[in-house]
């Protein structure tokens, strides 16, 4: 019976040791997902002003009231408005923030795309060109001296 009782009063001990851990794991959660509003720009998890602290204390009395992550995150944005969340709602015009980065990628790759095809078309027009310019060597000397020849009189 003893037994039974110390393993009662164990489980008990460690019941209740977990759970404030349990509320300040929920409690960075939460705050990982706000903004600080002291001005420094920082998420509220890693901010460490008094602003931080404030509001992270009524996050925790929040949670012991029982409130779940989405009262208090609506909570915040009553208070403060959107600029509070870490990353704007997936909803309306801010969904562009999300699509707009992958846009401009593909953007931006079909049009260096183009370039370089351009680019290499021009490149083998341009070889081919050459090879076409370049004369054919007459066979015997007698043609190579008339050659020579035209060419030093159109010279002077």
């Amino acid at each position: 019976m003893r037994f039974i009782r110390l393993i009662v009063a164990l489980s008990f001990v460690v019941v209740f040791s977990a759970m404030p851990a349990a509320a300040d794991g929920i409690a960075d959660e939460i705050g990982a997902n706000l903004m600080c509003q002291c001005g420094c720009t920082m998420v509220l998890s890693t901010c460490e002003c008094g602003t931080a602290e404030q509001m992270r204390g009524e996050i925790r009395s929040m949670l012991d009231q029982g409130q779940t992550k989405n009262d208090i995150l609506n909570f915040y944005v009553g208070k403060y408005g959107d600029k509070v969340l870490a990353a704007p709602k997936a909803e309306g015009f801010n969904i562009s923030a999300y699509i707009t980065p992958f846009i401009v990628i593909l953007l931006g790759g079909g049009i260096l795309a183009l370039i370089v095809r351009q680019w290499v078309i021009r490149t083998r027009t341009q070889a081919t060109e050459v090879i076409d310019v370049v004369p054919t060597i007459p066979a015997s000397p007698d043609q190579l001296r008339a050659r020579l020849a035209n060419e030093l009189n159109a010279y002077e």
